[in-house]
């Protein structure tokens, strides 16, 4: 017979396997939360091993999130087994292949960027990653990848590739000469990675006027002969004689090709077009840095980066204001890839560049730009950026500091 005040042996055995399960659980927690980590990790992987290939690397983790310090470890160990398991061995600590994971945020969620180095080749890969630690939907369409042409330490303006004697020559634009180049038929010499090109003929640009002190310059492929160069009141055209460039310079106002059919007046004493285009399009344009024809559903319209920062699209002659473009720099280039909707625009950083600038890819939806793309960090500041003559690639112009030097890098479009 029990008493009121006894518990009976089952009551008490029920109180120790619940504190037992409840260690249990508490025990199991960490692992729990570890495996939340697999999709993003697994998918993070997945990318990486696209652009690196298979074969050992150096593998870099960094926390700049909420995330605990204590879950780097465990992340760190899924994105090791993951890239394993596509052959790519992380902690090869003499691999000339980089792989560096930023565990970062955005204003919409976790934002995990992954950056593999090769060499003189830097590409960028990101992954949306929500804060309940479950991957986001989607995510960017491309990579941007980009490949060192040349350094120099004078002031490089523009540079693009053209055909002469059935063989490539790189032109480049400087305040006051153009220098090219031809490809070095031997093989590279160890240590040095501007060995491809080899300079060739130069140009004394001569000019009555004295140039401005912010420069820009373009060099544009020509019909009937082989390329222009246009700076701030002088006008130079190229054309090749056999294997052998000639140059001719003058001064001239004449408007500069802004697209296929519309030339803007560019403002010799600045660093900027007037507004004022030939033979336009029926409305009066604010001043404007860059402008470039982008194929729209309707036809061709022209993207505008003006003077005051806001871009505007003008298509079927109706000005209409860009929304999502607020932190894109002055400098943009169209450029046609397979990727995507076939057709994006590679935008560099707003602000100063002290610390670094950046490139990214946008797709203009309707009156939208959407970025496509990670950033692609670029260590010193963007200053000019072109299509490529061939319209796939963009030629970017980088200023690095300590010591100052200017290095042409060719930047593209990489399918996810």
């Amino acid at each position: 017979m029990n008493s009121a005040g006894y518990n009976p042996p089952q009551r008490m055995i029920d109180k120790w396997s619940f504190w037992g399960v409840l260690a249990a659980l508490v025990c199991l927690l960490p692992a729990a939360h570890a495996a939340n980590w697999e999709q993003p990790a697994a998918e993070l992987a997945k990318q990486i091993a696209a652009m690196a290939g298979p074969g050992p690397a150096r593998l870099v983790v960094r926390n700049n999130s909420s995330l605990a310090s204590a879950e780097i470890p465990a992340i760190r160990r899924l994105l090791e087994r993951d890239l394993r398991g596509f052959g790519v061995i992380a902690g090869g600590g003499d691999s000339a292949t980089l792989i560096r994971v930023t565990l970062s945020e955005s204003l919409h969620g976790g934002l995990w960027v992954a950056e593999v180095v090769e060499g003189t080749e830097t590409r960028v890969t990101m992954l949306p990653v929500g804060l309940g630690t479950t991957a986001a939907a989607g995510g960017p369409s491309l990579t941007l990848r980009r490949s060192l042409t040349l350094s120099e330490t004078e002031l490089v303006l523009d540079a693009q590739t053209f055909s002469v004697g059935g063989a490539q020559r790189l032109a480049v634009l400087e305040p006051e000469r153009i220098v090219t180049y031809v490809r070095n038929a031997a093989p590279l010499v160890a240590g040095s990675e501007y060995a491809s090109w080899i300079e060739d003929q130069h140009f004394a640009i001569g000019h009555g006027r004295p140039f401005p002190r912010d420069m820009r310059g373009e060099l544009v492929a020509a019909g009937d002969h082989l390329f222009d160069a246009y700076l701030p009141g002088v006008l130079c055209s190229g054309t090749n004689t056999g294997a052998q460039i000639a140059v001719l310079c003058a001064d001239s106002d004449d408007p500069w090709p802004v697209g296929a059919t519309q030339r803007g007046f560019y403002n010799a004493l600045r660093d900027y077009f007037t507004g004022v285009l030939a033979p336009g399009f029926g409305m009066e344009l604010a001043p404007l840095y860059q402008a470039s024809d982008i194929p729209r559903p309707t036809g061709t319209g022209m993207l505008v980066a003006g003077v005051d920062g806001k871009v505007t699209l003008i298509e079927n002659r109706v000005l209409k204001p860009v929304s999502g473009a607020n932190d894109w720099g002055s400098d943009f280039a169209v450029i046609r890839s397979g990727c995507g909707s076939g057709v994006q625009v590679v935008v560099s950083g707003s602000g100063a560049a002290a610390a670094g600038d950046g490139l990214r890819a946008y797709e203009i939806v309707g009156r939208e730009a959407i970025a496509v793309s990670a950033p692609l960090p670029v260590e010193g500041g963007v200053t000019a950026i072109h299509t490529a003559n061939d319209g796939t690639s963009a030629t970017v112009i980088v200023r690095r500091d300590g010591p100052l030097r200017y290095e042409v890098w060719n930047a593209s479009a990489f399918c996810n």
